[in-house]
């Protein structure tokens, strides 16, 4: 029988058996056929394997972190999982095509067929673990967008198994089980919707860290950072807003109390006698965008337990202490310069007050929160999938749409040195304690908060048409 080849190509010596023709289309299907100079058969093989490996190819071409964040999305997801699937099909079509029209004598039959069903379970596992890999992802990713950790029945106390969050109060209401939240008096009337300039290349969140501490009716926010990055200019903003701020006007009306703390409000508003128009967390969000001056576009809440096991996960974090921590109370000692944090130090250094402040604490904690962003949306990340995958399903609550991640990866790897504020003084000050029935809280100074917001933000800030603010960088 004749060999068909390509013109001015002949077969390549040597291609006189199963093995060597079932070997190179186990590399590359329609390889081995062409190799033999069999040309229908090497472009039925060879085309559409090209296809299939070049679109994973453009995408990879983005990097791993790109590629990784892409599987969110259910659409790239089943894309990837088709193509996987089709071209584990189309390795075993060509493998066994080859092995079965060689024209080399089948010396060792059974050695040889032993051989090929081996490069055919090899296909098989390597394609059913790459499949099972993009699902765990978009998996993580859909658990991530229905998480209910902050859901209003846990937050308020009521339910240690909440499944829904009760509907919103369309118009807020004095009661008296919201006494010991809400200022007595006349309720502040609420301004008209400023007028500022919405950047479409602005996104913000509302970054918390929860602290379900055993044997809590309800849960404290232990941090609240707004995190904002513009992806046209790659420029990144953390603030930190003190967790034991009280008497602040609430953005739907009324004051807070003289001693009801900020960390307090997200589980306070989730009670509806509390009178918010919103769920518990978007209550927080918006509120923090109401005295920052910046609307928030989204949450992110990580149970602080969970922080520790991420961290664990992505073999800890490298920070340049600028200060010692030397607390006796927990026995967390941290000299200055470059340390390596496992997920335990590194919780203890963002959260040790008793040798130093509030106000220090938040600025550790923006440090940490740096050094953790660069280790994610390093290539490092993606061996420790397997362990961050089930650890981001349990511990990550967001309302931010997972499939849109992609979209933020590069202005992520571009962005330089955020600029960090924390909003202790001049931006608050302490009464005294006696005027609080000795409870410690401190109080903002929204005017400076102001003109840090639009010396930040410029027109995006809401405090921009307000008439005598003047701008002024962190002075913290």
């Amino acid at each position: 029988m004749r060999t068909r080849h390509f013109r001015g190509i002949r077969p390549i010596r040597g291609i006189e058996s199963p093995v060597a023709a079932t070997l190179l289309s186990y590399l590359l299907p329609g390889l081995g056929h062409l190799a033999m100079g069999r040309r229908r058969a090497a472009l039925l093989f060879l085309v559409p394997s090209l296809v299939g490996l070049g679109w994973i190819a453009l995408q990879v071409a983005d990097g791993l972190e790109w590629f990784g964040a892409s599987l969110f999305d259910p659409t790239f997801a089943a894309t990837l999982i088709a193509i996987l699937a089709l071209l584990a099909v189309w390795r075993i079509l060509a493998l066994g095509h080859a092995f079965a029209t060689a024209p080399g004598r089948h010396r060792f039959r059974k050695l040889e067929l032993a051989m090929t069903a081996a490069l055919v379970a090899s296909i098989v596992v390597a394609h059913t673990a790459a499949i099972a890999g993009a699902w765990a992802v978009y998996e993580t990713g859909a658990s991530i967008d229905s998480n209910n950790m902050l859901s209003d029945s846990l937050l308020s106390g009521t339910s240690a198994f909440a499944t829904a969050t009760p509907s919103p109060s369309p118009t807020p209401t004095m009661t008296q089980s919201m006494a010991p939240y809400i200022t007595v008096g006349p309720a502040v009337t609420p301004e008209p919707a400023p007028t500022f300039w919405s950047n479409p290349d602005r996104i913000t969140f509302l970054l918390i860290g929860v602290d379900f501490m055993t044997g809590r009716s309800h849960a404290l926010t232990d941090t609240m950072m707004l995190a904002t990055l513009d992806v046209h200019t790659n420029k990144a903003t953390l603030i930190s807003v003190p967790r034991d701020t009280a008497y602040f006007p609430l953005y739907f009306g009324p004051m807070s109390g003289e001693t009801f703390k900020l960390n307090e409000l997200m589980s306070a508003a989730s009670d509806p006698s509390f009178g918010s128009p919103d769920s518990g967390v978007k209550t927080l969000e918006n509120e923090i965008g109401f005295l920052v001056g910046l609307p928030v576009d989204y949450y992110a809440a990580v149970d602080l337990e969970g922080f520790v096991q991420i961290v664990q996960a992505l073999g800890g974090v490298d920070i340049d202490v600028k200060t010692a921590v030397n607390d006796p109370f927990t026995g967390t000692f941290v000299p200055t310069g470059l340390i390596h944090m496992d997920g335990h130090l590194a919780l203890k250094y963002a959260r040790s007050r008793e040798s130093s402040s509030d106000y220090a604490r938040a600025r550790r904690q923006q440090e940490v929160l740096v050094a953790l962003a660069h280790k994610v949306v390093s290539p490092d990340v993606v061996p420790q999938l397997t362990t961050l995958l089930p650890l981001a399903w349990t511990t990550i609550a967001t309302d931010f749409p997972m499939k849109y991640a992609r979209n933020f990866i590069t202005a992520f790897r571009r962005v330089g040195t955020p600029t960090e504020c924390v909003l202790g003084p001049p931006y608050n000050w302490h009464p005294d304690s006696s005027l609080t029935d000795g409870t410690w809280t401190s109080r903002l100074d929204l005017d400076r908060v102001a003109g840090l917001s639009v010396y930040l933000f410029g027109r995006e800030s809401t405090y921009s048409n307000k008439p005598n603010v003047v701008p002024a960088p962190c002075a913290s």
